[in-house]
């Protein structure tokens, strides 16, 4: 009897997972407009509709997206203190960019547009592309975050979304 109330239970949890993931879209700790270019961005630049590639591409493209956001908001709040005349280098400098940071990110929690996503090629699926299309596509997604491709963390961003992707399906070698 407890065996099969464990497998009841073991279903509902994975039956309420996939109604949860397809329910609730994934945000990827970004806030909603971040988080909707960053699945649009694998949807319709990168060809991945479903599946845990779709997962592999939202985790990376976020972790990018957050570095980007991180670097800005220090950037920004760096110039606010300094404009203030604190002098680089001491605690109070340091502790000013420190809270100017946390209400700067607030602040874009509770103000966050919905970036649009350029218009793409028709869709095609990432796993139909030769692999100079799906090199293109990771670079597009990239580029779509705002990175350059003149800065090595674009090409950070590149190789990481494509070796996210190879991870979860190891026979798509790009």
């Amino acid at each position: 009897m407890s065996t099969r109330f464990i497998a009841g239970v073991a279903l509902a949890a994975s039956t309420f997972g996939l109604l949860g993931c397809a329910s609730y879209p994934s945000t990827y700790g970004l806030d909603e407009g971040s988080a909707s270019m960053v699945r649009q961005t694998c949807n319709e630049i990168m060809g991945l509709r479903s599946g845990p590639e779709v997962e592999a591409c939202g985790s990376s493209l976020a972790d990018t997206m957050r570095a980007l956001q991180d670097a800005h908001l220090t950037a920004q709040a760096d110039r606010s203190c300094t404009e203030q005349g604190l002098l680089r280098g001491t605690p109070e400098q340091a502790k000013c960019v420190v809270m100017a940071r946390r209400t700067a990110q607030n602040e874009l929690l509770t103000n966050a547009d919905v970036p649009s996503i350029p218009a793409a090629e028709p869709w095609t699926s990432y796993f139909s592309m030769n692999h100079s299309q799906q090199a293109e596509r990771a670079e597009l997604s990239c580029a779509q975050l705002g990175l350059h491709p003149a800065t090595s963390g674009f090409w950070s961003c590149v190789s990481d979304l494509r070796h996210s992707i190879v991870n979860i399906r190891p026979d798509t070698m790009p």
